[in-house]
């Protein structure tokens, strides 16, 4: 049992917030109750541990767009590209994309897999993110740092489909469809993702006229949809996932944001990837928040842009419910009951507490960055969190992470759980040291995987526990060579890009500021990290 005395910001249906109020957690990991100001707490908590803490309590942030597996690799570009892309089609067919993204990715997501999925889901642990969608081709267990909705069952069991490449035929919709209408699934699908045009339009035709439009579909991007089709998403009380910087990153231009709220159709945000995308969802937020301010500059040049209303499309309030309430609710739908999203009775202690640095505590959290996450909580357990309120908390088996940012040296007690062995813990200098041999020597990296593979399929040893994307292979040769070998097929050694740090710095700005496509909207950004 825990007692977290704070501001709590609960995101409920009248989003109180709570001056000096009291988070209590149960033993079983979810809120029992949200106490005011000054009142007795229960009998039961009399022996509780005790957090106090001058700052906000907030939910733990969903990022419900991700593909973490390549979140080692930064920012992408491709030179010889001078205009933006029209469609997700075209930036997968070069071969640089799988010679920098495809083969690298699978290649250290074999020979230091668990390694990586440690890193990068620290990489969304350490910015507040207590839960992501994107877990690739890896089935990791439960309970390590964040939790996943590609593999996380709430209890229960796993109810989400996800496909992260169209269908292409009616039939592949078959079994979920099915699914969905009979069971409640809920169906994740990447739709519509580049400018207007044919290819776009026909994405949407497959999943609409095939019935998997329904109140549990979850539509990632949405950059290609008109009005109409963002109607028929609310109508049936869909969800439609965002990802600004992504969006112009690669398109040089976002979704129709400005209709899409103005039919109240429920909007959340993804981060999506490191090679295209923000390095964690509260960075996303900022990137919102620019949108927000001028969303007409972030439409489609070719298309006439929406006019947005007089009093703006979301205060800061709303945008911070595209990371909390909005997702929680849209798993809720899927689930049945509460889950994350909100601090209040019943819904998980997924939580996390965040330094004030403004009266508002929806400014503050639009405007936090990753120093002033200060504990983060997971299932009411302390997984991440500066030393001494990890301590309060009473974490166990934590180790010290560190990172820069702004110049200044920070460090963090994460629990950093072994995914092949999740009885053991990493070391930091473990995590960053064995992605680092791989880079190094990817040669001797490879003959240390096949000697790995050989003594399990000699019952020698435990499996090797893979970490492989589930983004287009593209021109690379990983496509061939599982059509001829199967899914357990060892990768060939490739060449290791730098691996991506774990926040945002002076460097990834430099990146933003260099590539043209965003018409300089994103550049912005650096003037929230001072």
């Amino acid at each position: 049992m825990l007692v977290i005395r704070c501001d709590v910001v609960t995101f409920d249906d009248t989003h109180r917030v709570v001056e000096g109020g009291a988070i209590l957690v149960g033993d079983d990991g979810r809120v029992v109750d949200v106490l005011a100001a000054g009142a007795p707490v229960p009998a039961a908590f009399a022996d509780a541990r005790v957090v106090t803490y001058d700052g906000y309590a907030y939910p733990g942030l969903v990022d419900l767009h991700n593909h973490i597996p390549y979140n080692t690799i930064g920012l992408w570009t491709l030179a010889r590209q001078k205009t933006p892309w029209v469609d997700h089609n075209a930036w997968t067919r070069p071969r640089e994309y799988s010679e920098q993204i495809t083969a690298p990715q699978v290649f250290l997501g074999w020979a230091a897999g668990p390694e990586l999925l440690t890193y990068v889901e620290t990489k969304a642990l350490i910015a507040g993110t207590t839960t992501l969608q994107g877990n690739g081709k890896a089935r990791p267990p439960l309970g390590l740092l964040c939790r996943n909705l590609d593999t996380e069952t709430f209890g229960s069991a796993d109810r989400f489909r996800v496909a992260t490449i169209p269908p292409f035929r009616p039939a592949d919709l078959d079994s979920v469809r099915r699914q969905m209408t009979d069971d409640g699934i809920g169906y994740i699908l990447h739709l519509a993702e580049g400018l207007r045009g044919e290819a776009m339009s026909a994405e949407w035709d497959m999943a609409f006229d095939n019935g998997v439009v329904q109140d549990t579909f979850v539509g990632i991007h949405g950059l290609g949809l008109a009005r109409a089709e963002l109607k028929a998403l609310q109508k049936v009380g869909a969800t439609l996932v965002w990802s600004p910087f992504s969006n112009m990153w690669l398109y040089g231009a976002t979704a129709d944001i400005v209709t899409a709220r103005a039919l109240g159709l429920r909007i959340c945000l993804g981060s999506d990837w490191a090679p295209s995308g923000t390095r964690n969802v509260l960075g996303e937020l900022k990137v919102a928040s620019l949108w927000n301010s001028a969303p007409q500059k972030w439409f489609d040049p070719a298309r006439k842009a929406p006019k947005p209303p007089a009093g703006g499309v979301f205060t800061d309030r709303d945008l911070c419910d595209l990371v909390t309430r909005n997702p929680g609710d849209a798993i809720a739908q899927v689930y049945g009951g509460p889950e994350i999203g909100r601090l209040q009775q019943g819904y998980l202690a997924d939580l996390v507490l965040i330094a004030r640095r403004d009266d508002d505590p929806y400014k503050n959290l639009v405007a936090a960055t990753e120093p002033d996450v200060e504990l983060v909580l997971v299932d009411g357990e302390p997984r991440c969190g500066t030393a001494s309120l990890m301590k309060a908390a009473g974490a166990k088996n934590a180790h010290v992470v560190t990172y820069r940012s702004r110049g200044t040296k920070h460090s963090r007690s994460v629990v950093l759980r072994n995914p092949a062995r999740p009885a053991a813990t990493f070391t930091w200098s473990h995590v960053t040291g064995r992605l680092e041999e791989v880079r190094d020597d990817p040669a001797a990296a490879d003959q240390q995987l096949a000697a790995a593979l050989a003594a399990a399929d000699a019952g020698r040893a435990d499996r090797v526990f893979v970490v492989e994307g589930d983004m287009p292979f593209g021109t690379s040769d990983r496509a061939q060579e599982l059509a001829a070998g199967g899914a357990a097929v060892k990768p060939k050694p490739v060449p290791i890009p730098p691996i991506d740090p774990l926040v945002h710095d002076a460097a990834w700005f430099d990146a933003v500021d260099a590539n043209s496509y965003h018409r300089g909207l994103l550049s912005p950004l650096r003037a929230f990290y001072p």
